[in-house]
């Protein structure tokens, strides 16, 4: 996982970009949470999960994401994802959290949408 610390088009917005691997599973998820949550603070409660790079996610993944959003709204913001292929899309439809999640074509939209 990577975060990408490059400023954003208004800064105001607080919001912390993840990058998440080529995969989501028991191995990896892990990192992923953890990625997402040290980026917490009053500064940037508001988290972007970048899956450009994502081609595989299992229920770990999905568990991690479930996870990091009750943190993420507990701390006041919000988490929103993008840029997500169809094979991880996918799960994330069969389990609902596309109706608990925003999902936006590019990390772009979704930090121009942020209030």
């Amino acid at each position: 996982m990577r975060h990408d610390d490059s400023p954003l088009p208004d800064e105001s917005r607080r919001v912390s970009v993840v990058i998440a691997g080529e995969t989501l599973d028991f191995v990896t998820a892990p990192a992923l949470f953890e990625a997402i949550t040290t980026r917490l603070s009053p500064a940037t409660p508001n988290v972007v999960v970048d899956f450009s790079r994502t081609s595989f996610m299992d229920s770990s993944g999905i568990n991690a994401l479930l996870r990091a959003h009750r943190l993420v709204q507990a701390a006041g913001g919000w988490m929103r994802l993008s840029a997500v292929a169809e094979p991880v899309l996918s799960p994330l439809q069969i389990v609902g959290l596309d109706e608990i999640l925003s999902i936006y074509p590019t990390v772009e939209a979704a930090c121009a949408d942020a209030v």
